[in-house]
């Protein structure tokens, strides 16, 4: 989790995100230091997350560091930052995996991140990774909300040519922790 600051406040966000800035992230500097440290224990991949990952003005400084120490670095994003030209310089840097949250089709999403269009956004940005040749999938947190859009989830992949889903559970800190009547 390299910061703690999005552009969404989720209502089921395990750190409790908002945006804003938070004190105590490291700078530059310190975080480049930490993935060399990961490189010389040999560490074959770093997933960037968050908060939201791209909101971080030196992200892509760190991801490159990464890929030049032969650490592959991958991606755990809202999504809603990623325009064609984010999405060709992700693959061009070889992100070997970009994981896009999608809470449901677009009612029970948009009112997870607490944000209209944050649904439509988030499929704008896997349609310019699926555009670009950039590897990318869903990461779906499963509640009593929208378990029921799992099949039309399903279809959706097929028609947007996204290839891969990952199924999460709720997870009970932040925001997460008042929703656990909601879990399934």
């Amino acid at each position: 989790n390299m910061t703690r600051t999005c552009n969404l406040t989720c209502r089921h966000c395990y750190m409790n995100s908002d945006p804003k800035a938070y004190e105590g992230e490291l700078n530059t500097e310190e975080a480049l230091t930490f993935i060399q440290s990961l490189a010389d224990f040999r560490v074959p991949v770093l997933l960037f997350s968050g908060g939201e990952p791209l909101i971080r003005p030196d992200f892509f400084t760190l991801a490159e560091a990464a890929a030049r120490l032969e650490i592959r670095p991958t991606l755990s994003t809202n999504g809603t930052l990623i325009d064609r030209a984010t999405a060709h310089r992700l693959k061009d840097m070889g992100v070997g995996y970009v994981g896009i949250s999608l809470d449901g089709l677009e009612p029970v999403h948009d009112a997870f991140r607490c944000q209209q269009g944050a649904f439509r956004r988030a499929m704008e940005g896997i349609e310019h990774c699926v555009a670009v040749g950039q590897r990318v999938g869903l990461r779906f947190t499963i509640n009593r909300h929208n378990y029921a859009d799992i099949p039309r989830i399903l279809d959706l992949m097929e028609e947007a040519c996204i290839d891969r889903i990952c199924f999460y559970h709720l997870v009970y800190s932040g925001r997460g922790s008042e929703m656990m009547k909601e879990d399934v």
